[in-house]
């Protein structure tokens, strides 16, 4: 779990944790410099979970993820590793399902949809995540949030020994759930994504990304604005340098990084296969159309 001022939300979905059916949960923890009295509270009310504190700021939720894969000690008895918010709540049987799930399909990296859970007017709607894996989703996005993710502990291995290489000290907007997702497709490791939600995903105004999961026109705008000041040519830079030149997939991110005609082009011939979500594929090549100057 990375945690930066939870203090209002941590006790509950800890809570939510440690009620897990069927499976022994032990509980990592990693703050990120809170401010307020996060670190305080889960000492008082569970001393029994390992915190390891930030010496200084790591600078997002994203980043400090990656530490805390990066510095991950794998006991021999674990057998799955999960991500968990601050903020959300598990339903009794996310782990359990998650863990079976990777068993009776053979996989090595579980998500899910999520309960979107609006805390200030208290609905609940579905957050749809499993569509249809594509052939090059993961260049252009994640599998889900990260906090419905649980991998295999040789999956923790390898993606241990590759958060170590990477210098993401000036990624801007580095999101764990992208790379983890671009990281098993990359790496020709099985993906589940459950079309099931077992989390409550808790949208509320202190949110580093949540908000853009709700229909507004606030949203709409700031995913707007991310296209048009360059944001998938931004990470399509960062994200090549973890490609074999021989492959496809760099082919695709060269070409989009290109020029305008080169970008559009490859957007064509490669449609649908690009997005699992053909609205936001739709959406996607129409902004980029209109992008005629890249802001790399």
């Amino acid at each position: 779990m990375a945690t930066y001022n939870g203090e209002s939300y941590i006790e509950e979905q800890l809570n939510s944790i440690l009620a897990q059916e069927e499976v022994k949960v032990e509980i990592n923890l990693r703050d990120d410099c809170s401010k307020d009295n996060t670190v305080a509270c889960v000492l008082k009310k569970f001393p029994f979970i390992e915190i390891h504190q930030n010496e200084r700021s790591s600078g997002s939720a994203g980043k400090n993820f990656m530490l805390m894969i990066t510095n991950l000690v794998i006991d021999p008895d674990v057998d799955f590793i999960a991500l968990s918010d601050q903020d959300d709540i598990w339903l009794p049987r996310k782990l359990i399902s998650a863990v079976n799930l990777l068993k009776e399909n053979n996989s090595d990296l579980y998500c899910s949809n999520l309960t979107k859970w609006n805390e200030s007017v208290n609905t609940y709607d579905n957050l749809k995540k499993d569509y249809p894996q594509e052939e090059y989703d993961y260049l252009f996005e994640g599998g889900s949030a990260g906090c419905t993710y649980v991998f295999t502990k040789d999956f923790a291995i390898e993606l241990k020994a590759i958060a170590a290489q990477i210098d993401y000290s000036d990624w801007k907007g580095f999101s764990h759930d992208w790379f983890i997702y671009f990281f098993a497709r990359n790496k020709l490791y099985k993906v589940f994504i459950d079309g099931i939600s077992h989390i409550y995903y808790r949208i509320h105004n202190n949110n580093v990304h949540g908000h853009l999961n709700t229909l507004t026109f606030k949203s709409i705008k700031e995913k707007f604005k991310q296209v048009f000041n360059g944001y998938h040519a931004y990470h399509a830079k960062n994200y090549i340098k973890f490609l074999d030149v021989n492959t496809e997939s760099y082919k695709i991110y060269q070409a989009f990084l290109s020029n305008y005609w080169s970008r559009n082009l490859m957007i064509l011939k490669y449609n649908t296969k690009l997005m699992r979500d053909k609205k936001k594929l739709i959406v996607f090549a129409i902004l980029n159309l209109l992008t005629f100057k890249s802001r790399v």
